[in-house]
Order: C-alpha cells, then sequence, then structure tokens
C-alpha cells in the first residue's frame, strides 16, 4: 500500500510538471496567460483530485506535493521572470491554489486520521478541490472568450454554477449541489482570491451538513 501510493504520488508529481512547465506554455502561446494558468487549474489540480481517493490511501502524498510546489512557485517569483507564461506580477492565485489544495485535506486529515477511509468524509476534502479546478477552470475561459477581458460576468458564473453541479451531485447528491451554489457565489465574492472563498466556504457547507 505504502509502495502504491509513492508510485501514484511520482506519476501525478511528474504529470503536474509537465503540464506546468511544457502544456501550459503551449497554451499561453496561443491564447495568453489567463488560459494558461485556467489549464493548470483543471489538467493539473483537476486530475489529481479526481484519482486521488481512488490511487491514494492518506492524503500525505497530496499534502506533500501541494506545499513542495507552493514553495517551488514563491522561490521562481524571485528570479526576473519565474514561470512567465502563466504567474503574474501581483497575481498570487497559483500561490492560494496550491496552499489550498494541501490545507484542507491536511486540516481534516488532522481532524480525523480515519477521514480518508470514509466516505461520504473523503469528499468534504476533495469535492471542494474540484468545485475550484474544474468550476473556477471552466469559468475563466469562458469569460476569456465571451468577454475577451477579465470581468466576473454572467456567463463565466453560468459555467461554474453547471460543472460544479454536476460535480457535486456525482459525489454527494442534493448535498453536493448546495455545496456547487455555495462555490459559485464565493467565486464571485471581492477582494479576497477565489482560490481560498471556493474550498473554504464549499468545504465548510459539507462539513457542518455531515457533521
Amino acid at each position: 500500500m505504502i509502495f502504491g501510493n509513492i508510485v501514484w504520488g511520482i506519476i501525478l508529481t511528474v504529470w503536474v510538471t509537465v503540464v506546468t512547465l511544457f502544456i501550459s506554455r503551449i497554451v499561453e502561446k496561443r491564447t495568453n496567460k489567463y488560459v494558461s494558468r485556467k489549464i493548470i487549474h483543471m489538467l493539473g489540480g483537476g486530475v489529481v483530485a479526481t484519482l486521488a481517493p481512488f490511487v491514494f490511501s492518506t492524503p500525505l502524498i497530496i499534502i506533500i506535493m501541494s506545499y513542495l510546489l507552493t514553495i517551488v512557485l514563491l522561490v521562481s517569483r524571485l528570479g526576473r521572470k519565474g514561470f512567465y507564461w502563466f504567474q503574474e506580477k501581483g497575481n498570487y492565485g497559483e500561490i492560494f491554489f496550491t496552499l489550498s489544495f494541501g490545507t484542507l485535506p491536511l486540516v481534516l486529515w488532522i481532524q480525523n486520521h480515519q477521514y480518508w477511509n470514509m466516505r461520504p468524509e473523503i469528499w468534504v476534502a476533495i469535492v471542494p478541490l474540484m468545485y475550484m479546478s474544474f468550476g473556477d477552470g471552466v469559468t475563466g475561459i469562458l469569460r476569456n472568450y465571451i468577454y475577451k477581458k477579465r470581468v466576473k460576468g454572467l456567463w463565466g458564473t453560468v459555467g461554474m454554477l453547471i460543472v460544479s453541479s454536476v460535480i457535486g451531485y456525482i459525489y454527494l447528491g442534493l448535498l453536493g449541489i448546495l455545496s456547487a451554489i455555495i462555490a459559485t457565489f464565493a467565486e464571485i465574492l471581492p477582494k479576497i482570491d477565489d482560490n481560498i472563498t471556493i474550498p473554504l466556504f464549499s468545504a465548510l457547507v459539507l462539513w457542518l451538513f455531515l457533521h
């Protein structure tokens, strides 16, 4: 079991590296930084979140991967260019993304070491991460192509609600839809980065209802 965790940890680390260093770079050349960031959300974070409950027996690998990636992203900003094809001056969204990705499973793991093997407890951590990855990813891409600028427009919000509701319903039924609605409202909140608000508020709703 430990060996399997390590093997999958390596596989997913390599995959996220390929997405971050190569695939997103190609996307940026053909589109822009904003779309590149959202591709990382979906192909990087989204794939990991989707597979994690089925390939890991503990959230420890996800926690370590997320915090190490956070450090790498912070250090890269010390350089002149950093990961210029998706990092932007004054926008630390990718830092908040990786922090949330590691912190949500960590908090639940500290609270209950057995939660990873309990259904539906595991989805309190995983489903909000999927909202942040897929829901917000689709939202950003829709807004980019419909409005041609970064704006909290209606169609992006509709896209977020639809994608998140489908995800929520698949894993948690009507409770999942409720949490998806909360995640959608959290995404449009001003001043606070949505990579914090989406997982935080939707996970809180799920935790309260399941407890």
